[in-house]
């Protein structure tokens, strides 16, 4: 998956070619901020505030954009006081964040959700093309996070690399290791995650990288650029990866894509 300097693994691959673009809906019913991180390209519409119910922004990235965005709550105009989210980023208050890789394989994209910092909004990733995985992700629609958030309008819910709000207080993947092991491996709520949300990131290595399990289906390569990111989408996707067809895509785990490991 993404660190702020490498993103998520290839994964199936689906042969329709488009224009790349990055569209986002905010069907919730508050306000949010948009954090972007770039690792490679440009993107020239991040950091800025979507009103509740407004639909149809366009991030403005360029054809070999490589980043992330994270989503705050309760923020000011510039991100640098939000109740969840910012203005660290690191997981002392609990965000979504979905990550995309439009430069690793021109005209295609890969895509995942991380909950690794925690869950503040539910985020479904979908193509113009519909056959590529749509993954999605309703946590908010429960009542039984095991460290509840701080934002009283949202089911928000703290990283499930800590135990209790005190162990988030240096971030949610502090230098030298937190909760989850070695910042790779699962945390103590890491199970919550993967078994509410199977399709979403619950640790840094939850694609099965380095050997740790569950290597659940939580990224996608899609060769329909076009990709629309739904907020509070009401959803919950629980895929597998059997059902979608993955060829072998050569460097695949060499990508420099925002990484969530930072």
């Amino acid at each position: 998956m993404l660190t702020s300097t490498g993103f998520a693994s290839l994964a199936a691959f689906v042969a329709v070619a488009s224009a790349q673009s990055l569209i986002v809906d905010n069907l919730c019913v508050v306000d949010v901020y948009l954090y972007t991180q770039t690792s490679f390209g440009k993107i020239t519409n991040g950091d800025v505030i979507l009103n509740a119910g407004q639909t149809g922004h366009n991030m403005g990235i360029s054809s070999n954009w490589d980043g992330a965005i994270s989503v705050g709550t309760g923020c000011n105009s510039a991100g640098s006081s939000c109740t969840t989210g910012g203005p660290s980023w690191n997981g002392v208050t609990p965000f979504s964040r979905a990550e995309f890789n439009f430069y690793a394989i021109p005209g295609s994209v890969t895509y995942d959700i991380s909950l690794i910092y925690g869950f503040n909004v539910g985020m479904k990733i979908t193509s113009a093309e519909a056959s590529c995985a749509q993954f999605s992700c309703g946590l908010g629609e429960l009542n039984n996070c095991p460290v509840p958030g701080p934002d009283p309008t949202l089911n928000d819910c703290y990283s499930p690399c800590c135990s209790s709000v005190a162990e988030c207080a240096g971030g949610a993947l502090p230098e030298g290791g937190g909760g989850c092991v070695n910042n790779a491996g699962p945390g103590p709520n890491s199970p919550y995650y993967y078994n509410n949300c199977p399709n979403a990131y619950a640790f840094p290595d939850n694609d099965g990288a380095d050997g740790y399990t569950p290597a659940d289906f939580v990224d996608y390569t899609c060769n329909n650029a076009a990709i629309t990111l739904t907020l509070c989408p009401g959803t919950t996707s629980h895929l597998t990866r059997r059902a979608f067809s993955e060829p072998e895509v050569e460097g695949k785990r060499g990508l420099d894509i925002a990484r969530d490991e930072a």
